[in-house]
């Protein structure tokens, strides 16, 4: 049996060096007062400028599967899990370097690793050369809780739309860090 969805992982920054901080608009958007996309729009930010982004969360409404086509032994937090060809492996969020938030037999698993089993480069090229194989995508959306300068806070679900979300600084044009936090207005 599958996990319960739509899964919303709460708190959830989907990749490595994920941060929740200032971030800077790298085009305009719209933000809405609820984590909706029939919401109320809340507020408007003009490219380059400065939000706070204060959390967020994954929402997954179809989960991935995958199928092994031998017995493989994975490991989540520090738990062993022994999958067979016969078993699904649910994936819920992915965490990023490889791991990943799954559901196996009923339980959930934080901190999956499924770097050289699931989300190795060569599964892209050479899907046989992997012991796991995606039988179905997962379905997932990111919605963002933002605060602009005024304190005015909206929801989100174009993260891509801002740079300055990478601690690592991978994912960003180089000119699109931000300065710093809004300076008006309380962000809650």
């Amino acid at each position: 049996m599958g996990p319960p969805v739509p899964f919303a992982d709460s708190g959830a920054c989907p990749f490595e060096g994920c941060v929740y901080r200032p971030w800077k608009a790298l085009r305009d958007l719209s933000a809405r007062r609820t984590p909706s996309t029939g919401a109320a729009e809340s507020l408007h930010i003009a490219a380059g400028a400065t939000v706070t982004a204060l959390t967020g969360f994954v929402l997954t409404t179809v989960p991935g599967q995958v199928r092994f086509r031998d017995t493989v032994t994975l490991v989540a937090d520090g738990t062993t899990l022994h999958v067979t060809p016969a078993d699904t492996l649910f994936l819920l969020t992915y965490e990023g370097e490889g791991f990943t938030t799954a559901w196996f037999k009923g339980r959930l698993y934080r901190g999956l690793d499924g770097a050289m089993a699931i989300f190795n480069a060569v599964c892209d090229t050479q899907p046989s050369s992997c012991l796991g194989r995606i039988v179905v995508p997962a379905r997932r959306t990111w919605w963002v809780k933002i605060c602009d300068s005024t304190g005015r806070v909206g929801w989100t679900d174009d993260p891509d739309a801002f740079g300055g979300k990478d601690a690592l600084g991978v994912r960003e044009p180089a000119d699109s860090a931000p300065a710093r936090a809004p300076s008006r207005g309380s962000c809650n």
